[in-house]
């Protein structure tokens, strides 16, 4: 009989094959739950077994000492390039990362995985981000409010929490900030009617350059597990992770069969196959550990945690073994 796992994550598409039974595993049977928000911590949720969880969440729980009882993969869930992520207005003047030198940016969390990989491209292109002034809110309207947003990150000068909460769109429309970095793009953005664009216009040049220079495409959210139900199933982290990358691979081979899902899907597969390496997307410690540590010694350099933190000490054991 199959031991029963419970995972809660996004409702990436990736995971269709899994969801429909055309990728399944013999030894586990898993009962996905997809979830709006990230669980902050496997270890305390009753309802779960494994989670999809953030990787900068992970590498501060780490940094302060608490993260017992959480067993985190190098599986990365979710990955993405930032370089579309840093947005302006139609009219504005920005064209490049540089022109952001000495702006006011808005962002939704400073201690946001993407937007720590956000301000790494900002430094790698000489941009000094302690002398931008960064304002905290939330994207929309429609977005929920947090009094305290990133509040631990306030200082009083350059880093500040917009009181009100004022929707980023409205204060870039409004000229109070020049650009904001946004992860998931709010309703309207792709048909144009928030009058919104990248600030770098071809995105994917850039991006395409960033993985040549870098070698990687920056992970943003990893796979965690209950510490006790590890140990009890030591096996199963590795059936988990190869059915899950399974589930990943076949919804890909399906989309390059059927890419009428949008008129040009397949261009982007086509790039996708051709400008990434074919392992870009791997599992495990060994394709990962370049890229986790810049990312940990960007969260150090931008002073998000107080040590600087390893691949090798946030996934101390290798479960690709």
């Amino acid at each position: 009989m199959a031991l029963q796992l419970r995972l809660k994550v996004r409702d990436w598409d990736f995971w269709t094959p899994l969801l429909l039974g055309d990728v399944k595993s013999e030894k586990l049977d898993i009962q996905t739950t997809r979830v709006s928000s990230l669980i902050d911590n496997v270890a305390e949720d009753p309802e779960s077994d494994a989670a999809e969880m953030s990787l900068s969440r992970y590498n501060l729980r780490i940094d302060q000492n608490k993260a017992q009882g959480i067993v985190a993969v190098p599986f990365f869930i979710m990955r993405g390039f930032r370089t579309r992520n840093i947005v302006t207005t139609n009219g504005s003047p920005l064209e490049r990362i540089e022109d952001l030198e000495g702006k006011t940016i808005g962002l939704s969390g400073w201690q946001d995985s993407g937007n720590t990989w956000t301000r790494a491209l900002l430094r790698r292109a000489g941009v000094d981000c302690d002398k931008i002034n960064w304002v905290l809110s939330r994207c929309t309207a429609k977005d929920k409010v947090e009094p305290a947003r990133g509040k631990a990150f306030w200082n009083g000068t350059n880093i500040t929490h917009e009181e009100n909460e004022e929707p980023l769109v409205d204060m870039l429309k409004s000229g109070r900030i020049d650009a904001m970095f946004q992860a998931f793009m709010p309703q309207g953005y792709c048909e144009g009617k928030l009058g919104l664009r990248p600030v770098v216009r071809d995105f994917k040049s850039h991006e395409i350059a960033y993985f040549r220079e870098t070698g990687y495409v920056p992970g943003i959210h990893i796979l965690a597990l209950k510490e006790s139900f590890v140990r009890a199933n030591p096996w199963a982290v590795k059936e988990l992770c190869e059915t899950l990358d399974a589930s990943r691979k076949l919804w890909r081979e399906k989309r390059r069969r059927y890419a009428e899902t949008t008129p040009w899907v397949l261009q982007d597969l086509i790039d996708e196959g051709t400008q990434l390496s074919p392992d870009y997307d791997d599992w495990g410690f060994e394709a990962n550990e370049k890229m986790v540590d810049d990312f940990c010694r960007e969260a150090y350099e931008q002073h998000l945690t107080e040590n600087l933190n390893t691949a090798r000490k946030l996934f101390p054991e290798d479960f690709a073994k």
